[in-house]
């Protein structure tokens, strides 16, 4: 109800605007707005890139490749400014909810135990499962000493972050690491991502998140495409110091930072970005580790994508309305940060106001009135413009090496397959929101496994180091 009656303030704020926009200067209404946003879009995409420009020049100049430098971003910390603190070496809990995962949880577990870091354990939250998770996981626990397992009990609150919760209350690590189910990284993750997190202030880092290369496909290519453009994203934002999120598979958060927050929220649908926002507002600094990624499994039915990015797009959104007024207050977050922040909403508003002024302008032309058609062309190539300038550049930056005209090539397909399914989900998201009873119900995405290997309980004996290479990238 508290998100439905703060939706509905900002549409009749957003409405009285409008409305005194007309009255004092008798133009157009939401071409103005849209306008704004555009002029905002503009402004934060050349700051990201020429931020990212910077320091790619310096990185180059002090031959960092492969070793991220901590530059702590207040004052507070700006003393601290130097190089990764190696010397840190905390126990580390590392966390997965499996909730029907048989197909691919053994090799992830086999995987995360291959990390070349002697002080964790790993803890498997077997969330209710119906297939055969608990066996499988139970066919390993003799064999791998830090594996430590935590069965859900029938009728515990649903969602990831309610099993989070129940294995935090149980583990005693100063640092959480948390992956999904079919997670894959290198032996040297922790060693990588550990040393960013190591400075007073900072209370979490995220890694980069990459498809397995071993998937193919239209869908996959565009998927991979699009964890570029948010890599390219994550950097610029981590570089400026703005709010990075997390997000949900291959991140690291300080102990003392979950209990400050108390934990995660065990009512959003995407914990993920529920918790970088309490992080945020707490004076909990996020970073962005790039040297350091997680291979995952991409989606490959629509179906399935669609379900997925309808609760990122609802949970992105709850989670704006959830933090509102924190999130705009100068004693809780810089001016950046801020600025950062206002710049992401408005990449959710811009389509929505597209749409509207699309259906508006074909109304004042069938009612004989005047339209502002070559204005919001100029506005609409605009936008495009800035779209497919950041995702060019992500995907020659972070995605798979190929040419300029390539790269233009893709992007223009992946420019398609983002507006083909974002619009659908964020509208369906705000539905939801404004007439829906109760927020979405969580469901875990999917995950197929490798069905070439059958990779269950009873081919375990297949598991090999080159069985492990196939998942990377």
């Amino acid at each position: 109800m508290r998100n439905r009656i703060i939706l509905f303030g900002l549409i009749l704020l957003i409405w009285a605007f409008l409305k005194a926009v007309d009255y004092f200067f008798n133009g157009p209404q939401l071409l103005i707005l849209l306008s704004l946003a555009v002029a905002i879009m503009i402004t934060h995409s050349l700051w990201l890139l020429s931020a990212q420009k910077h320091w790619q020049r310096k990185v180059e100049k002090h031959k960092l490749i492969g070793h991220q430098q901590v530059k702590p971003r207040n004052k507070r910390l700006r003393a601290n400014d130097t190089q990764d603190d190696t010397s840190w070496k905390p126990w580390v809990d590392i966390f997965i909810a499996a909730k029907n995962e048989e197909r691919v949880i053994e090799i992830t577990i086999r995987n995360l135990l291959k990390l070349d870091y002697d002080k964790l354990l790993l803890w498997v939250i077997n969330d209710c499962s119906t297939d055969n998770t608990k066996e499988v996981l139970e066919s390993l626990i003799t064999e791998c000493p830090n594996l430590r397992i935590v069965n859900r009990a029938p009728g515990s609150h649903p969602g990831k972050s309610a099993a989070l919760n129940d294995a935090l209350a149980l583990a005693k690590g100063d640092v959480i690491a948390v992956f999904d189910a079919d997670a894959y990284v290198e032996p040297d993750f922790l060693n990588i991502t550990l040393p960013v997190l190591a400075p007073d202030g900072i209370g979490a880092v995220q890694a980069q998140k990459k498809i397995y290369k071993h998937q193919k496909g239209w869908l996959i290519d565009c998927q991979s495409s699009e964890y570029a453009l948010d890599t390219y994203f994550q950097v610029g934002r981590d570089i400026i110091g703005g709010a990075v999120e997390l997000r949900g598979n291959g991140q690291l958060i300080k102990r003392a930072a979950l209990i400050d927050v108390a934990g995660w929220n065990n009512h959003a649908i995407t914990d993920d970005l529920d918790l970088s926002m309490r992080l945020l507002t707490n004076h909990w600094d996020i970073r962005f580790c790039p040297y350091a990624c997680v291979y995952e499994e991409g989606v490959t039915y629509v179906k399935a994508l669609l379900r997925q990015r309808q609760r990122w797009a609802e949970g992105s959104i709850r989670r704006y309305l959830d933090y509102i007024f924190p999130l705009n207050s100068p004693t809780r977050l810089s001016f950046v940060e801020r600025f950062d922040t206002l710049a992401f909403t408005v990449f959710f508003v811009v389509p929505a106001i597209v749409l509207l002024e699309i259906v508006s302008e074909a109304i004042h032309y069938c009612c004989g009135i005047s339209p502002h058609a070559n204005f919001l062309a100029a506005l609409i190539v605009a936008i495009f413009i800035i779209s497919q300038l950041n995702l060019i550049i992500a995907i020659r930056v972070y995605g798979k090496p190929m040419s300029i005209l390539a790269s233009i090539s893709h992007s223009l397909s992946v420019e398609m397959y983002l507006y083909l399914h974002w619009l659908p989900c964020v509208f369906s998201a705000l539905r939801q929101i404004i007439f829906g009873k109760r927020v979405s119900t969580w469901h875990p995405t999917k995950h197929v496994g490798d069905a070439a290997n059958n990779l269950t309980v009873q081919n375990k004996d297949s598991y090999t180091d080159k069985t492990f290479a196939k998942y990377q990238i």
